[in-house]
């Protein structure tokens, strides 16, 4: 009995509420609301704000995933949005830290290699997610669990960017498609197909196994001199596709579900070698809405995640996940075997590495 009334008083810590308004509350949910209003990051009428810092889902898709937000909870909270980049939201947290003063966002999105460097300047804070919110959000847990063991409790795992084959489906059918990477070096694909001049997803594969320096290389010379068409990133491969200046390419699959969504005739297959790369949650350090911040997390990783999903495009890769992008992997036969996760600050600069090689390959350089 002493134990569960110390861990009920630790709650009282944890939010900085006393534990009269604890009793009346039932759930972490309910209690963390309690810590905003007491922190002054809601007013009486429940409206207050959190800043979220990166750039998708935006616009109407954004405000979407408001209203559910607020019509789950009963809160009148306005997203508002910084349009940021992982790079510069590094930049800018260090810069803040270093001068000693909070972040400016609430909440931004990652990848493993961005949360180490925020990790290591000491500006995420490790949180209890689970025993907060367990038992409004059962499913917190796994997501807490799924981001590097150094990461565990300071972020929350939210998608997977995964990168992949799209086709123009009135051009091509699935079984005339390559079965292997190396099949882009094919005569038939010369000039057909569309790749991005960053190098992607090719610098990635050294975290695949059977892939080394030499043999990446190799398949980045064999597809410039098959002629592809070099555009702009994942999304440029996508809009050379919706074009038709392309008849496949290689780019994620948000952006040709993106594509499919607007009724342009595409979709897309995985080969072995899938890479991901993990993208998780993170409330840093000194967020000034804390609080709302932390029950938007919470909420969108979880009961939010479909919804989230489908505004984006963006799922979990994971077989066991009820997302659209489990299943549709399922459908092609590829489960967790056939993943090759960038999830280390090792992995990304060697892929890093790698993907500078080919650029200046691709671009003669």
């Amino acid at each position: 009995m002493l134990r569960y009334i110390g861990a009920f008083f630790m709650l009282g810590i944890i939010f900085g509420i006393n534990p009269q308004e604890l009793r009346a509350a039932e759930t972490g949910s309910q209690r963390i609301i309690q810590a905003a209003l007491k922190a002054e990051e809601l007013n009486g009428r429940h409206e207050g704000e959190i800043n979220y810092w990166t750039n998708s889902p935006s616009g109407r898709e954004l405000l979407k995933l408001e209203e559910a937000f607020d019509k789950r909870f009963k809160l009148k909270v306005k997203i508002r949005q910084t349009p940021i980049t992982s790079s510069e939201v590094v930049n800018r947290f260090v810069v803040t830290g270093q001068a000693g003063r909070p972040p400016e966002g609430d909440i931004t999105v990652l990848g493993p290699p961005q949360l180490f460097g925020l990790h290591q300047n000491g500006l995420l804070e490790e949180f209890d997610w689970n025993g907060v919110f367990g038992k409004d959000f059962p499913e917190i847990q796994r997501r807490v669990n799924t981001v590097p063991a150094a990461l565990r409790n300071k972020a929350l795992e939210l998608y997977h960017l995964v990168y992949v084959i799209g086709y123009r489906t009135d051009r091509l059918k699935r079984e005339q498609l390559p079965k292997t990477w190396e099949e882009f070096a094919a005569p038939k694909w010369a000039g057909r197909f569309a790749a991005p001049s960053g190098g992607q997803p090719f610098g990635y594969f050294l975290s695949a196994p059977g892939w080394n320096e030499q043999k990446v290389l190799n398949l980045a010379k064999a597809v410039r001199d098959n002629r592809a068409v070099f555009v702009k990133g994942s999304p440029g491969v996508a809009a050379a596709l919706q074009s038709g200046e392309a008849s496949l390419g290689l780019t994620s699959v948000g952006n040709v579900e993106e594509m499919k969504a607007k009724g342009v005739p595409m979709d897309w297959i995985a080969l072995p070698g899938l890479i991901l790369a993990p993208k998780s949650l993170t409330v840093p350090k000194g967020a000034p809405h804390v609080n709302l911040a932390r029950l938007f997390g919470a909420w969108v990783t979880t009961e939010g995640r479909e919804l989230f999903e489908s505004l984006t495009k963006d799922g979990l890769a994971w077989p066991e996940e009820n997302s659209l992008l489990a299943k549709k992997l399922k459908e092609l036969g590829l489960g967790s075997s056939d993943y090759a996760l960038v999830d280390t600050p090792e992995k990304d600069a060697a892929a890093g590495k790698m993907l500078t090689t080919i650029q200046r390959l691709y671009l003669g350089k």
